[in-house]
């Protein structure tokens, strides 16, 4: 018997990958804002993969069509996953907490409960109101503490860093040297710039008595 072979097209193999990356058990039309972690990776094979071009689609394209939501939300759940790994998603399926507020608390969620102030709070449903009075009054306690200001010696060591990099910049632009049509513009727009400057410094001298 003659085997019959047969061919595949690019359209064909195209169809099959997209097929084969959104066929994995996803709804994505219905997830309401909210993703799982297979879904969050399949959304990122999918661009990763850049499926869309093989559909002769952009990725903003592709994903209202495709994935049933904006290429903005499909770009917010793949750094979700590059960022937090599929725990984000696990951890926030049935309480909803924000991106900034799990960056925070993260580190004391442990085997989906939430550790905090002596409290162990398991992250489902009937926990809602629970977790969020929670993270709302433990909030600042978890926020990086305010870097101390900077001494006045160490701020006016900066601003003398500054000052001495303007003058170099303005050196630097005095070398310039334009044609004859745009000089006498230049010149009197360095110069003007410059008496600016000085008398603005010389005000701030005799404001502060060390002028």
């Amino acid at each position: 018997m003659k085997e019959v072979t047969t061919q595949h097209t690019p359209g064909d193999s195209a169809s099959f990958e997209s097929g084969k990356v959104l066929g994995q058990g996803i709804a994505f039309g219905a997830i309401a804002g909210r993703c799982s972690a297979a879904q969050a990776a399949a959304i990122r094979q999918a661009r990763n993969e850049k499926i869309h071009a093989s559909l002769g689609l952009t990725w903003k394209e592709f994903c209202p069509r495709h994935l049933k939501m904006s290429r903005a939300q499909a770009d917010v759940f793949i750094s979700l996953l590059e960022e937090f790994g599929p725990d984000y998603f696990e951890h926030t399926h049935s309480v909803r907490i924000s991106a900034g507020t799990y960056r925070l608390v993260a580190p004391f969620i442990k085997d989906k409960t939430l550790h905090v102030d002596g409290d162990a709070l398991e992250l489902n449903s009937a926990n809602v109101q629970k977790v969020a009075q929670s993270v709302r009054v433990s909030r600042q306690a978890l926020m990086p503490p305010a870097a101390p200001a900077p001494l006045p010696e160490e701020r006016l060591a900066t601003l003398s860093r500054h000052a001495m990099e303007i003058v170099a910049e303005f050196r630097e632009v005095a070398k310039v040297r334009p044609d004859a049509k745009h000089r006498l513009a230049f010149e009197s727009q360095l110069r003007g710039t410059l008496i600016c400057l000085c008398t603005d410094l010389k005000r701030v001298g005799l404001e502060i008595g060390v002028v």
